[in-house]
């Protein structure tokens, strides 16, 4: 039985399409400002109300799972009835799940917050497909760069925000996001354009929904893209067990506080941000995609080994700087090889596979990353995490034009 009607915004060509994602980066950037707001201040959130280690990695991993489950799903339907209309959805469902978090005072509090948050959040592949939507193959890795360029400044000023605000008390800056973010909502409403004009009476019915759940093990290990998904995975796990401890870690090996956690993680994002939206467009022209996805596994997993035993603050500077550039640099030149690949019709849904391996990677990455801080010491998720993004980079090298 249909459930859902085709998109009735006007097509793309209404309003050009730099304008289009011009309104998109404030968009994404405005929906993770919040994100790097309230994130990184986490895990010691939980941890002061009495939570463990492995329990401070479920509630980071339950959102993962939520997104895992809903993403491929919410990617169809943006196929079918266009990106604008999930965007906003996951506008909504961020600001529900920060308003719990602000009120939580439990683990089951702080986990039916991120549960949430989870189910609604396919703002990122949903942006990555207006993307494709509104870009030619020439200029497509550059346009991914935007969107992670949008994260990455969301992580300079969110952490900043974060731990100015946390210095009050940890419940203020989940208040604030959830503001934020609905006032985010409205913009998004009133200014942005669909970039995707669906099929006249296309539809949707409940069999369509769940068909990316029910072909997910296929389309995740037989798809022709499989090896890009499984890097996705690889290097994604890495960094979400890195951030899972990295605010635990630092009080209890460096001395910061709050703030000084803030600050540290807004430096990652500037140097994110720097690699995402000005780099990796320069680089990419040069030496090609691949050979960048390579490169940018390296610098990270050297960055993330010895997090955890540097002996100066600049050490520790420059460590966050190759971590955040390297990831900065692999995963929108992932995103990028996967979209041109795929069908226009299919972008959605592709990047939402891609979504859901690294969502499947935070879940597990947050589970490994906490139980190996508190069983094997506060080395141990930073120097594990390096060996993954190894295999990463293997697994890489066999990959010839984007395809397995």
């Amino acid at each position: 039985m249909p459930i859902l009607e085709a998109s009735k915004q006007a097509p793309p060509s209404s309003q050009p399409a730099a304008s289009a994602r011009l309104i998109l980066f404030v968009t994404v950037f405005i929906d993770l400002l919040g994100f790097g707001i309230v994130i990184p201040l986490l895990p010691m959130f939980a941890s002061r109300l009495g939570i463990s280690f492995f329990g401070i990695g479920a509630i980071m991993a339950v959102y993962s799972l939520a997104q895992f489950i809903f993403a491929p799903i919410l990617g169809r339907i943006s196929d079918r009835i266009g990106r604008r209309p999930v965007i906003m959805l996951g506008l909504l469902g961020s600001s529900v799940g920060y308003l719990i978090y602000g009120f939580a005072g439990s683990f089951l509090g702080l986990f039916i917050s991120r549960a949430v948050h989870g189910a609604c959040a396919a703002t990122i592949s949903t942006a990555q497909a207006y993307i494709a939507d509104t870009t030619d193959e020439s200029s497509r890795a550059r346009g991914m760069g935007m969107i992670g360029a949008a994260f990455g400044l969301g992580f300079v000023i969110g952490p900043a925000i974060g731990g100015l605000l946390g210095s009050y008390g940890l419940r203020i800056p989940g208040f604030f996001a959830a503001a934020l973010t609905f006032a985010n909502l409205l913009f998004a409403a009133f200014k942005l354009p669909e970039s995707h004009q669906p099929q006249p009476g296309a539809r949707i019915d409940i069999a369509v929904v769940l068909a990316p759940m029910r072909d997910l093990p296929m389309q995740l290990f037989g798809h022709h893209l499989s090896r890009l998904f499984s890097v996705a995975f690889l290097t994604t796990f890495a960094l979400a067990a890195f951030e899972t401890t990295f605010a635990l870690m630092i009080p209890r090996v460096y001395g910061y506080g709050a703030a000084g956690i803030g600050g540290l993680l807004a430096f990652a994002g500037l140097m994110q941000a720097l690699a995402q939206g000005y780099l990796l467009g320069k680089i990419v022209k040069k030496i090609g995609e691949l050979r960048l996805l390579s490169a940018g596994i390296i610098i990270f997993a050297i960055g993330l080994a010895p997090m955890a035993n540097l002996p100066t603050p600049s050490t520790l500077l420059l460590a966050l700087a190759m971590l955040s550039i390297g990831y900065g640099f692999a995963s929108p030149t992932i995103a990028s090889l996967i979209s041109k690949l795929t069908q226009s019709d299919l972008q959605g849904e592709a990047l939402g596979i891609n979504q859901s391996a690294s969502s499947m990677a935070r879940i597990f990455g947050p589970l490994a990353g906490g139980l190996a801080y508190g069983k094997l010491g506060a080395s141990a998720p930073y120097v594990g995490g390096a060996i993954v993004a190894l295999m990463a980079f293997i697994l890489s090298q066999g990959i010839e034009d984007g395809a397995d």
